[in-house]
């Protein structure tokens, strides 16, 4: 045995470790297609991660034959129109479609990239909408570009259980509203860029959702109204960019909601820094944020100062803040610091604080306060017992007498006060106590005759 393994080993015979070494290399270099010779016409390929670049090459379509196990797809800069259902592979996690001619997105068209991360289609001039179910089964979609298109609406459900998505790029479009609970399902997305649009109003569900969003760009729209719970789910936010509207105001308790607030930028809007400025000049009194200068524009007196640095004299001559007690609103005056109904006109707030009383009307400060006529338009009444005595009624002296210490015979008393009910009760005869008295008296003078 030995004799014949050694001979094998001279002659040159391969072992078995040997041949599965040999088969193994030979099966490593024949069954793994060539990265090179898979890459598209034109296009250059990189493994490790898997690479396919194709971009500047005038494409008016996807190129044939990417790789599947592509994991990274530049096709920008080119002239691409449409995209088809299975253009791409399963495995891309980044595909790059900007700056095409992308004019139709096949619905389907990224379904089958379960695994893709980032997604850029902006920059296609002539995209002017898309298909409510375009992003569908991007469970994994993180970051989301769609910014210089013409898109002038978006669908209700376009960003549905896209749970994953962190940054949402949707700037330079033609965007003139924003549907509530547009952006509900986003609850991991942190930057939402939607400056360089037309919007117009922020609604109080706009931006529902949004629990963990830090930055929010709304710069250069057409921002006028903006409601008091527009905010109210971005506790978490710290830039906010609203310059280059048309706001004239900002409901203050909008800010309210931005706890987190860091730099805020109002700047190149029509601010009104009458009465309906002073909630968001009262804001800025007690936070500490990095903002832009807020020019006012009216009305004249104000016009050129800076809104944050207003006094409060400013403000004395507006409206309290409603509290929710009326629908009167009050006027503070700086002289009396009075707060007159602003209900009554001028000549009844200077008649006092309880204005003039119409006729036949009774108050219930005039119902209390003591009438000036009964104290000077009339002669005072002098008083006469003579006049007392005879309102008095008329009463028997013996029934005087029956009834003594016991006007009402109804009461009885308590036991503590009296041993005998009966022996308290008047009868009408006074016995007993005038006999003890005499007797006392009687005694009394004997002692004392009895002395000398």
């Amino acid at each position: 045995m030995d004799t014949r393994s050694s001979a094998r080993r001279r002659s040159g015979f391969p072992t078995f470790r040997g041949s599965l070494v040999f088969w193994l290399i030979l099966w490593m270099i024949f069954s793994k297609p060539c990265s090179v010779s898979s890459c598209p016409r034109l296009c250059i390929c990189y493994p490790a991660p898997m690479t396919v670049s194709c971009q500047s090459q005038n494409f008016s379509n996807v190129p044939a034959g990417i790789p599947y196990d592509s994991q990274r797809v530049f096709l920008q800069n080119n002239r691409i129109t449409e995209l088809r259902a299975e253009s791409f592979g399963f495995g891309t996690q980044v595909l790059w479609l900007y700056s095409n001619n992308i004019t139709f997105i096949e619905p389907g068209a990224f379904s089958d990239l379960r695994d893709l991360e980032e997604l850029d289609i902006g920059d296609n001039r002539n995209l002017r909408s898309l298909n409510p179910d375009i992003f569908r089964g991007l469970d994994k979609l993180q970051s989301l570009h769609m910014y210089r298109c013409q898109l002038g609406s978006l669908p209700g459900t376009i960003f549905q259980k896209l749970y994953s998505l962190q940054f949402l790029y949707l700037q330079d479009n033609n965007l003139h509203y924003l549907q509530d609970d547009l952006f509900a399902d986003l609850v991991n997305l942190t930057h939402l860029f939607l400056h360089g649009n037309r919007i117009r109003v922020l609604s109080e569900n706009v931006f529902r959702g949004l629990v963990n969003l830090d930055r929010l760009l709304l710069h250069e729209n057409r921002i006028r109204q903006v409601s008091r719970k527009a905010f109210r789910d971005l506790g978490r936010l710290t830039i906010l960019f609203l310059f280059n509207n048309t706001l004239s105001e900002l409901p203050g308790p909008a800010l309210n909601d931005l706890p987190s607030l860091q730099f805020l930028r109002l700047n190149g809007n029509p601010w009104s820094c009458g009465c309906e400025a002073r909630p968001l000049w009262e804001w800025f009194r007690k936070v500490r944020v990095s903002s832009s200068e807020l020019v006012c524009s009216t009305p004249e007196d104000k016009k050129g100062l800076d809104l944050r640095f207003l006094r409060e004299i400013d403000f004395a001559p507006c409206p309290l803040p409603d509290l929710g007690l009326g629908k009167t609103t009050s006027t503070f005056s700086t002289k009396t610091r009075w707060w007159f109904p602003k209900s009554l006109n001028g000549n009844e707030q200077l008649k006092g604080i309880h204005g003039s009383k119409k006729k036949g009307s009774i108050s219930s400060w005039d119902e209390a306060k003591p009438q000036p006529s009964s104290f000077y338009n009339k002669s005072p009444k002098i008083y006469s017992p003579k006049d007392a005595e005879e309102s008095l009624p008329k009463i028997d002296t013996e029934e005087y007498w029956a009834n003594y210490e016991n006007e009402d015979a109804t009461i009885r008393c308590f036991e503590e006060d009296c041993q005998n009910e009966g022996s308290f009760r008047n009868t009408g005869v006074r016995t007993g106590v005038p006999d003890l008295y005499k007797l006392a008296l009687s005694l009394t003078v004997v002692m004392f005759f009895g002395r000398l």
